[in-house]
C-alpha cells in the first residue's frame, strides 16, 4: 500500500473536529497519517487533538509556534512533515466518504496521475437538500489534450484545495502563500503546473459543511487585494501549459477572477459602502491590468443569462453590478 498523508488545519473547530477526524478513521484504505495542526485555538479543539493523537498512532499533532498564523501557514506546516506518498487537504469541519482514500488511491494507481480530482456534497444545513457538483465521466486530462482546448478545461475543472489527491513527488517544493482567502487556490494552481496528468472521479465524495462565522464565511478586509495575488498564479499556470497562448485565453481567465471578486463584493458578507467597493475593485482592475483583456473577451463563449454579466464587465458597466447587488447574485447562481 502507499501511504497518504493528509493534512488538517485546525482552528476553534471543537463542534465538528471529532466528525472529521472519525471520518477519517473510518475509512477502508488505512494506511494513511493524519496530520492535525492546531493554530492557537481557544475552545477545546487542541484538547481533542492531543487526545487523538494518543488513541491512534496514524495521528500526529502538532502546534503552530509560528509568528505566521492562518491556514496557509498552518498547512505548511503539515507539509514540512508528511511522510506520504500522497497528499491530501481537508478542513476541521466538514468530513470525507468512508472510500475517499480508496476510490483516489485506486484512481491514481489505475491512471499514473500526478492529481486525482473527486466531486463535492454542499451540506446546507436548515432542512435543505445537499448538492452534489462531480464531473460525470471519469476522464483523464493530460497537458497536450489542456493545450488543445484549455477553455473549456478551466470551465470543468475544480480549483478547490480538498477536492483534489496530489502525489507528493510532484508538489513537495510548493508552499502556501500567508494569506487568508485564495491561499487554497494559489497553491492548487501551482500544483497544476507540475502536473502531467489529472484523472477524474465521478463521485462527490467531500462534505463540505456550510459553518456560519468560519474562515470562508466571513469578511476579510484583504479579499479582493488578494484576487491580485491569485492572478499572478493563474497568470503562471498558464504559461506553464504554454508560453504562447492566445491572449483569448487569458481574457478567459482574467474575466473569471475578476467577475469573481465583483461576486464577492456583492455578498452579504461584504460590509463596504458602495463607494468602497468601487474603489477595491478599481484597484484589482489596475493590478490585473484587467482592461488589457477586457475588449478581446469572445462573448459568444456565454450563453443565457451567464452572458448578461460578461456583456456588462466587457462594456465597462461593472458598476452597475455593484449596485445592483442582490440581482447581480441572482445571475452569478442562474436564480
Amino acid at each position: 500500500m502507499s501511504k497518504v498523508s493528509i493534512i488538517m488545519p485546525v482552528f476553534n473547530a471543537e463542534k465538528y473536529l471529532n466528525d472529521a477526524i472519525e471520518s477519517v478513521l473510518n475509512q477502508t484504505y488505512t494506511d494513511f497519517e493524519l496530520l492535525l495542526i492546531d493554530d492557537m485555538s481557544t475552545d477545546n479543539s487542541k484538547a481533542i487533538s492531543e487526545e487523538y493523537s494518543k488513541k491512534d498512532n496514524r495521528i500526529i499533532f502538532f502546534e503552530n509556534s509560528t509568528k505566521n498564523h492562518g491556514p496557509g501557514p498552518t498547512r505548511n506546516i503539515g507539509l514540512d512533515n508528511a511522510t506520504g506518498e500522497f497528499i491530501y487537504f481537508m478542513d476541521a469541519d466538514d468530513w470525507i466518504d468512508k472510500n475517499l482514500l480508496k476510490d483516489c488511491i485506486d484512481r491514481m494507481k489505475e491512471t499514473d496521475a500526478d492529481i486525482v480530482q473527486l466531486g463535492i456534497v454542499c451540506e446546507q444545513g436548515g432542512g435543505k437538500k445537499p448538492i452534489e457538483y462531480y464531473h460525470k465521466e471519469n476522464n483523464l486530462i493530460t497537458r497536450s489534450i489542456i493545450e488543445k482546448d484549455f477553455v473549456y478545461f478551466w470551465k470543468e475543472n475544480r480549483f478547490s484545495l480538498t477536492l483534489n489527491l496530489l502525489r507528493r513527488e510532484r508538489v513537495k517544493s510548493i508552499r502556501f502563500e500567508n494569506m487568508i482567502s485564495g491561499e487554497d487556490i494559489s497553491y492548487v494552481l501551482d500544483a497544476f503546473c507540475n502536473a502531467e496528468k489529472i484523472a477524474y472521479i465521478s463521485k462527490a465524495l467531500y462534505h463540505y459543511r456550510y459553518v456560519e462565522g468560519s474562515t470562508s464565511r466571513r469578511w476579510n478586509k484583504e479579499t479582493i487585494e488578494q484576487r491580485a495575488v491569485i492572478w499572478e498564479h493563474q497568470k503562471q499556470y498558464l504559461k506553464s501549459i504554454d508560453i504562447n497562448l492566445d491572449n483569448s485565453v487569458y481574457a478567459e481567465v482574467a474575466y473569471d477572477n475578476f467577475i469573481w471578486a465583483i461576486y464577492q463584493l456583492s455578498s452579504k458578507l461584504c460590509p463596504l459602502s458602495y463607494k468602497d467597493k468601487k474603489r477595491e475593485l478599481n484597484a484589482l482592475k489596475k493590478k490585473m491590468e484587467f482592461n488589457k483583456y477586457r475588449p478581446i473577451y469572445p462573448l459568444k463563449q456565454r450563453s443565457g443569462i451567464d452572458r448578461v454579466k460578461y456583456f456588462l464587465v466587457k462594456h465597462h458597466l461593472e458598476n452597475i453590478l455593484l449596485l445592483l447587488s442582490p440581482m447581480f447574485l441572482r445571475i452569478v447562481r442562474g436564480e
